[in-house]
C-alpha cells in the first residue's frame, strides 16, 4: 500500500469518528472525498499531526493540527468534543496552579494561528467558535497586583466563551469574561468585562456597539 493511499484512509477513518448524525449539510466524509488530491493530502497531513498532538488531550477526537502547534499541559485537563482545528504555531497551556486547570473546546472549534491560551484555572470555548490570528486568551494575571488603595484581586477566575462565538484577529481576552453566545469581538479588541449574548463588542476596552441576530459561518455558500 503506498503512503498516499495510507495517509487517505487514516484520515477518512479518523473523519468518521468525529461524524455528527446528518443536519442536511454535506457530512464529513462527503466534504473530504470531494477535494482534490493536493487538498486531501494535507488535510491527511493535519489529520497525522493532530494524532500526534491527542495524546496531551484527555478526551479523544480529530484534530486537525498545522505546523508548529505547541501544547504543554502540568497538573491539567484538556476536553474537546469529537473535533477542533489548530492552525500554525497555537500555543496551548494549561498548567495548575493551587488547583487542576482545564481547558474545553466544544464541538468544531477553529483556533487560527498563532494565537496563545493560558490556563491555570478553567477556560471553556463552545461548539461553532473561531478564534482569530495572533489572539491571547488567558485566566490570570499571572502574579498578584498589589494596589495601594484597595484590596487585591484574585489572580486566576475562570474564561468562558459561549458557543458560536466569533474572535477577531489580535484580540486579548482577560480573566474572568464570559463572552455570550452568537456574539463577534472586532479585531485588535481587549475584553476586560463580560459581553452579553448577540453582540458585536469592540474596542480597548472592548464595550457593546450593537445587539445583532448572530453570524454566518459560510457567507458565500447559497
Amino acid at each position: 500500500m503506498s503512503p498516499v493511499t495510507t495517509f487517505l484512509r487514516f484520515a477518512t477513518a479518523w473523519l468518521r469518528r468525529a461524524e455528527i448524525p446528518a443536519s442536511g449539510g454535506e457530512s464529513l466524509i462527503d466534504s473530504f472525498t470531494r477535494m482534490p488530491l493536493r487538498e486531501k493530502l494535507v488535510v491527511a497531513f493535519r489529520v497525522l499531526r493532530g494524532f500526534w498532538l491527542s495524546r496531551k488531550f484527555d478526551t479523544r477526537g480529530l484534530i486537525e493540527a498545522g505546523r508548529g502547534v505547541r501544547i504543554e499541559k502540568h497538573d491539567g485537563e484538556i476536553h474537546m468534543d469529537r473535533r477542533c482545528h489548530l492552525m500554525e504555531d497555537v500555543r496551548i497551556a494549561v498548567v495548575g496552579e493551587r488547583d487542576k486547570a482545564v481547558l474545553s473546546l466544544g464541538y468544531d472549534v477553529g483556533i487560527n494561528a498563532r494565537t496563545i491560551i493560558n490556563v491555570t484555572r478553567s477556560i471553556t470555548i463552545g461548539q461553532g467558535c473561531r478564534i482569530g490570528w495572533d489572539c491571547d486568551i488567558m485566566d490570570t494575571s499571572f502574579h498578584r497586583i498589589c494596589w495601594l488603595d484597595r484590596e487585591p484581586g484574585p489572580v486566576s477566575e475562570p474564561i468562558v466563551i459561549e458557543d458560536n462565538v466569533w474572535v477577531g484577529s489580535r484580540v486579548i481576552i482577560l480573566k474572568g469574561v464570559t463572552i455570550g453566545a452568537n456574539s463577534v469581538i472586532g479585531a485588535g479588541s481587549v475584553v476586560t468585562k463580560s459581553i452579553p449574548p448577540n453582540s458585536f463588542a469592540a474596542g480597548c476596552p472592548a464595550r457593546v456597539i450593537t445587539e445583532i441576530a448572530g453570524w454566518d459561518r459560510n457567507p458565500y455558500n447559497e
